[in-house]
């Protein structure tokens, strides 16, 4: 299923219930790489962010999973993941995006 938020233009996987499987295997590896993932009130769109020698992924809470996974993915794609073990079919969505 391809969608389109503002510019970006996404693949996202489609699944019943409150978050996609995809979203929460993102959201498990953040911690993996030392990075704070955060869901924020805010009117910035979010994204990866550096302060001193800490990574934050910080997105508006009230965006869309869809949009939440892209940002997620985009910053994920950013580091090292080859130490990582991933489901195939995350890894194949992380080459992708």
């Amino acid at each position: 299923y391809i969608t389109a938020e503002g510019s970006f233009v996404y693949k996202i996987v489609v699944q019943m219930g409150p978050r996609a499987p995809l979203l929460r295997e993102l959201e498990a590896v953040c911690p993996h790489l030392d990075i704070t993932l955060r869901y924020e009130k805010t009117s910035a769109k979010g994204g990866l962010c550096k302060v001193d020698d800490s990574y934050f992924i910080i997105i508006d809470r009230k965006a869309s999973e869809g949009y939440k996974i892209h940002v997620i993915g985009k910053a994920l794609k950013q580091f090292d993941l080859s130490n990582i073990h991933l489901k195939p079919k995350l890894r194949e969505f992380l080459d992708d995006i």
